[in-house]
């Protein structure tokens, strides 16, 4: 008799059960997220024949334990939190423990016996790291562009019309030099002022406008005070900027050394060097997925349906599943939309189907997810004919 072993992840400790092959418990207890904890918990396993262990995938603080429980040569299970999720309320456990959690994963790995992985956890979890750094980045910009918005309502509020982004390398350089209104009409080398790699220049033309708006600006806060408070918005912008240039390039070296995975990815259309990232690093091993429908739960982007008696309502896209995943591949069906054949027909078919423009994208990106799910798992390049398995069947089909 087999036994199997469901892990409860926390910060400082895990929680552990052990069950046989009908559920029965057999040993529950905790050990420390240590050398020392895992040792402990190895005196334990020894004594049954393990057939596998399941932990979910809760924030980062499984990794340690799957890398040192697979290089013991453990069968190891990595479980999505939303299917033991249903399964603790199919049993209909009232309480919510620790040790309760474990002994429900456990009886999940019995009842369902999901298959064992083996990950590369390194690569995998580098790229979801980076990819995810450079997420927070891209919001943390946004938010200090806003802030800078803002600013620039009180002291120059005709400043972003004549200039146009705020954080390009021109808007920058000159809200670093005459953070005020005030401060750029009384300047005098402002055309000769230089940006950007290319080292632009300025010139008479926009100068000329940039002095007239700020001689008759709106705006009121032309102090010392507001002065600082721009330029610091500023100098943050550059240095997020700066990290988030730093991140892309890490990502594009991980990227490429994935070789196959990664030329069968970027030969799509929609799909760049960040995109890429991202769904590498948050797929992980594409096996997991038999087939592409598959994909799309854990993704999230299925049509969810809500009826009940008279009671109905418009399908909307699920919530559930990865929303990191989710949110990328939106924008890239967005970019596919124009650039991929196959997305562009495909959306102009949903169009004169009747469905609404919302429908219809959430229709592309779910065709897209299919492209991506096949491309991975045939180790192929896209192609618009349908890839090779497909011209093989349409040939012995003749």
């Amino acid at each position: 008799m087999g036994y199997f072993v469901g892990i409860d992840i926390g910060k400082g400790k895990h929680d552990y059960a052990i069950v046989d092959e009908a559920g029965g418990v057999l040993r529950t207890g905790f050990f420390a997220s240590t050398s020392v904890g895992f040792e402990k918990l190895k005196e334990v396993l020894i004594q049954f024949d393990i057939i596998l262990i399941g932990m979910e995938a809760t924030g980062h603080y499984w990794r340690n334990l799957w890398q040192v429980l697979t290089g013991h040569e453990y069968a190891c299970s990595l479980l999505n939190p939303a299917s033991t999720v249903y399964f603790r309320r199919m049993t209909l456990i009232k309480h919510k423990t620790d040790a309760l959690d474990a002994i429900c994963i456990a009886r999940y790995l019995a009842t369902i016996r999901p298959d064992a992985q083996r990950l590369d956890i390194a690569d995998q979890e580098a790229l979801r790291s980076l990819a995810r750094a450079q997420a927070t980045l891209a919001e943390q910009i946004t938010e200090s562009v806003n802030r800078l918005h803002k600013q620039l309502d009180l002291s120059f509020p005709e400043f972003p019309k004549l200039v146009g982004r705020l954080d390009s390398p021109k808007t920058l350089m000159l809200l670093e030099s005459y953070p005020t209104a005030n401060m750029m009409a009384r300047s005098r080398t402002l055309a000769q002022k230089r940006y950007g790699q290319q080292n632009h220049r300025i010139g008479n033309a926009l100068a000329k406008r940039l002095k007239e708006a700020a001689g008759n600006t709106f705006g009121c806060a032309q102090g010392e005070v507001d002065a600082l408070l721009i330029r610091q918005s500023v100098q943050l912008i550059k240095v997020l900027h700066g990290q988030a240039k730093a991140l892309i390039t890490e990502m594009e070296q991980l990227v490429n050394e994935q070789h196959q995975d990664a030329e069968n990815l970027l030969s799509i259309p929609g799909i760049a060097i960040k995109s890429a990232a991202v769904v590498m690093g948050e797929i992980g091993d594409i096996q997991r997925f038999e087939t592409a429908k598959k994909l799309t739960g854990y993704i999230g982007a299925h049509p969810r349906f809500h009826e009940s008696g008279n009671k109905s309502a418009h399908p909307r896209m699920s919530k559930a599943g990865n929303k990191r995943l989710r949110r990328i591949l939106w924008q890239c069906t967005i970019v596919a939309m124009r650039y991929n054949p196959i997305i562009k027909a495909y959306y102009e078919k949903k169009l004169a189907e009747g469905k609404k423009k919302m429908v219809a994208i959430g229709h592309c990106m779910n065709k897209l997810i299919h492209i991506i799910w096949a491309v991975l798992t045939y180790h192929e390049n896209f192609d618009f004919n349908g890839g090779i398995r497909l011209q093989k069947v349409r040939k012995n089909g003749v």
